[in-house]
């Protein structure tokens, strides 16, 4: 009945007017309301044929059976919560064979499969629209069009798993049919396909390929992250290095913003966060020309989400300003699901049950931000993620909840401010929210890196242990600890190994080796299994105070688990501690011994390990700099490509030949220093300059002071080197030689033929 609620077919009602009725109830989601009146006239029509065949004359209704009303019908099974295949292929094979009397036999066409295979898409069932479509092709000889294939590669993408090989293979048959314009539609859903599956790459190559290959400005990103096969560099603007994903003389339609916000969503998706921050400043730079791709909610929300793993405060707050221009702007089209993989829902008309469009921060987009303040670096920035916490509560109106709470405390725990760690989950308890086991976690790691910042103040004196603002931060801890176990925080917050590894941190921060070792016994007691992490962080108690013994015990403690699980392997961060405590045992050759066990398991020692093993080398009384220059020729070989030299290898390395009468040498690092891009620090050519006047070596003395011009330094203006300058001169005069401008032989230089000694060599700890 035209304009009705539903029901049946009456004698007044046209076929015109029973198809929009039909889906109009689809799109109201009254899916049963649809079919009624669909089988209404099925069998109204059954009703004509049999007074006709008892000579009842002409046909009292005027709405008949058509492909059209099928198309209808089915279409309002696809959009039926959750889709009802069944009973759109019921309709379909009835159809066909001419409903129950089998008098009026229906034909499908292309509409027909296009919303048979919506009904699929929908129904995440891939492997049935691809065998649709085969059927479609082979058995009802009706040619699908840009439409019919653009939905079955939504069924690629909808499909648990994802078939994005099959999605991107149907669009290739699509593209390279003359007869088919497959639209932006059908390239996004393969895009969606492609970030489901966390196929990052081959989304970003088909956007290049949408924008025209390696000519678009976002290939050369590509290039930043992996090297073709021709190697080319990085970064470079080249041919291509891979084979196009779809005909390269196909054309292709203009990218739009559901184009890259799935991109993004991606990139997201494969957790390649630079990649995420870069495509969302692309597509804020487009907007500026067109409005169309300025970021919306989500795609803000990705971009907060990158700036939050990668600890970037400042740009996580300009995108929450950003968001905030939503309020102001509105936000009227909905848009792509990132959980989803980027699928775009509609635009202009909202659909039935789709998530509304953000219009302003919403609890994720703080609590994204905070979380970014969070992870500055050093928590420099915890400050600003207090003043957001306060703005959240602002907002909404009520208090924040436990996931921004402990964001806010995590920021506290990295800058060290455990007295606000505590104020904080004080408060929550005021506004009546549960801090949980991560909360009291981040509380926990406060305290440690109170006592950390604390003790630093003593160097490597082990008098910092006794200091009241280094222990007490860690009984604070301990204390949190006995609550937690006591099932005083509620059973939701009972230490994990997590927590007791913070704890453990804490107790090492402040030189307490037994505290820390005690932690050990407790959280073994409790049936939790140590990790690597425990390890190092006891590894880091007995390094602290510089405990041979101690570390000796730990690794006997992890060899003792090894027997029972083969998973667990000492990394960089368990050697490196070890080594520093050798270190400050003054037990240099064992130094030696654990970078040898490092990179004999295959480890990759970092340039703050090999500085460590270089100032065991350098300092006391008897330093063996030929160890230290043997130590030095490791960094950046294939023993430990990552630990290239630093400023503090440098300084290490010319302090110490320096001051050890070996001036040549120190030289020669100054030269590396300077190759490698660090401007020597004056000091350094003080000490170099010193030690050539020491050794009775005026001229080179001289010929340095004249170099470090080069480096901005006027020697006559450093009092120690114009009298060093000055020496050199009466020294030269007195033998009668004449300044020279030559550089001179180097004596006992440290090339790469000299100090052959092999610390890769000998026994392994």
């Amino acid at each position: 009945r035209g304009g009705g609620g539903g029901g049946r077919v009456t004698s007044d009602s046209d076929a015109r007017t029973v198809e929009r009725e039909v889906a109009r109830l689809g799109r109201l989601g009254r899916t049963d309301d649809a079919l009624t009146l669909y089988e209404s006239v099925w069998a109204a029509d059954d009703a004509d044929a049999d007074a006709g065949s008892s000579g009842g004359g002409r046909s009292r209704y005027a709405a008949k059976p058509t492909t059209r009303l099928m198309n209808s019908a089915i279409d309002a099974c696809a959009r039926a919560r959750p889709p009802r295949p069944d009973d759109a292929f019921r309709l379909w094979r009835e159809g066909m064979d001419g409903g129950a009397t089998g008098r009026r036999r229906l034909s499908p066409n292309v509409f027909t499969f296009g919303v048979l295979m919506s009904v699929r898409a929908r129904s995440r069932d891939a492997d049935g629209a691809l065998e649709l479509l085969r059927t479609m092709q082979d058995d009802f000889k009706v040619d699908p069009n840009a439409v019919v294939y653009s939905t079955v590669i939504s069924a690629c993408e909808r499909s648990v798993p994802p078939k994005p090989d099959d999605a991107l293979r149907l669009l290739r048959e699509a593209t390279e049919d003359p007869s088919i314009e497959m639209g932006v539609v059908g390239y996004n859903a393969a895009l969606s396909a492609l970030a489901r599956a966390g196929e990052w790459r081959k989304a970003v190559r088909l956007l290049d390929e949408m924008e025209g290959g390696c000519d678009s400005p976002h290939c050369s990103l590509l290039h930043v992250d992996e090297e073709g096969d021709n190697g080319a560099p990085r970064g470079a603007k080249s041919s291509s290095p891979f084979p196009p994903l779809l005909d390269p003389d196909v054309v292709k339609p203009r990218p739009d913003e559901v184009t890259y916000g799935t991109v993004m969503a991606a990139c997201e998706r494969s957790e390649e966060w630079g990649m995420v921050l870069r495509y969302a400043e692309a597509l804020n730079d487009r907007a500026a020309d067109d409005p169309a791709f300025a970021l919306d909610g989500v795609t803000i929300t990705s971009a907060l989400h990158a700036c939050q793993r990668l600890g970037r405060c400042d740009e996580a707050l300009e995108y929450l300003e950003m968001m905030k221009e939503l309020d102001k702007t509105g936000d009227a089209e909905s848009s792509y699901d990132a959980d989803a993989g980027g699928q775009r829902t509609t635009r202009g008309r909202d659909r039935k049950g789709a998530r509304a469009p953000l219009r302003g921060p919403d609890a994720v987009a703080y609590r994204l931000a905070i979380s970014a303040c969070a992870r500055s670096r050093g928590g420099e920035r915890w400050a600003d993620g207090l003043r957001l916490l306060q703005e959240m509560r602002e907002r909404d109106g009520a208090p924040p909840d436990v996931v921004a709470y402990t964001a806010a405390i995590g920021g506290c725990a990295e800058a060290g401010q455990c007295e606000l760690a505590f104020q904080l989950l004080e408060k929550m308890g005021e506004d009546g929210v549960q801090p949980n086991r991560v909360t009291y976690n981040a509380a926990i790691r406060a305290c440690a890196t109170a006592s950390a910042r604390a003790a630093a103040e003593y160097g490597d004196s082990n008098a910092a242990g006794a200091d009241p603002a280094v222990r007490e931060p860690m009984e604070r801890a301990l204390a949190l600890l006995t609550q937690m176990k006591s099932g005083e925080k509620g059973k939701d917050a009972e230490p994990d190994i997590v927590t007791y590894n913070a704890a453990i941190r804490a107790c090492a921060e402040a030189m307490s080796i037994k505290g820390a070792l005690d932690l050990m016994d407790d959280l073994r007691s409790r049936g939790l299994v140590p990790t690597v992490v425990t390890y190092g962080s006891l590894m880091t108690a007995c390094e602290r105070v510089g405990s041979v013994t101690c570390a000796s015990k730990v690794f006997s403690m992890l060899r003792e688990q090894q027997r029972t699980d083969d998973t667990l392997e000492a990394n960089e961060i368990v050697y490196g501690a070890a080594i520093s405590c050798c270190r400050k045992a003054g037990q240099r050759e064992r130094t030696l011994l654990l970078l040898r066990k490092i990179i004999s398991e295959g480890l990759s020692p970092n340039a703050a390990t090999f500085n460590t093993v270089l100032t065991a080398q350098v300092e006391g009384k008897t330093p063996d700099l030929d160890r230290a220059a043997s130590v030095y020729k490791l960094m950046g070989s294939r023993h430990a490509p990552g630990a290239k030299p630093n400023r503090q290898t440098y300084t290490l390395l010319v302090r110490g030949f320096a001051s050890n009468f070996r001036p040549n040498d120190a030289e020669i690092f100054l030269r590396r220093m300077r190759g490698d891009g660090y401007a020597p620090d004056v000091d350094l050519y003080t000490a170099t300059v010193t030690s050539y006047e020491r050794t009775k070596q005026p001229m080179k003395a001289l010929r340095l002071m004249e170099s470090m011009r080069e480096d901005g330094y006027n020697f006559y203006d450093i009092q120690v080197l114009d009298q060093a300058f000055k020496k050199a001169i009466k020294l030269v005069n007195v033998v009668g030689q004449g300044l020279s401008t030559s550089s001179g032989d180097e004596e006992g230089g440290v090339d790469d033929g000299d100090f052959d000694v092999d610390v890769l060599s000998g026994n392994t700890i």
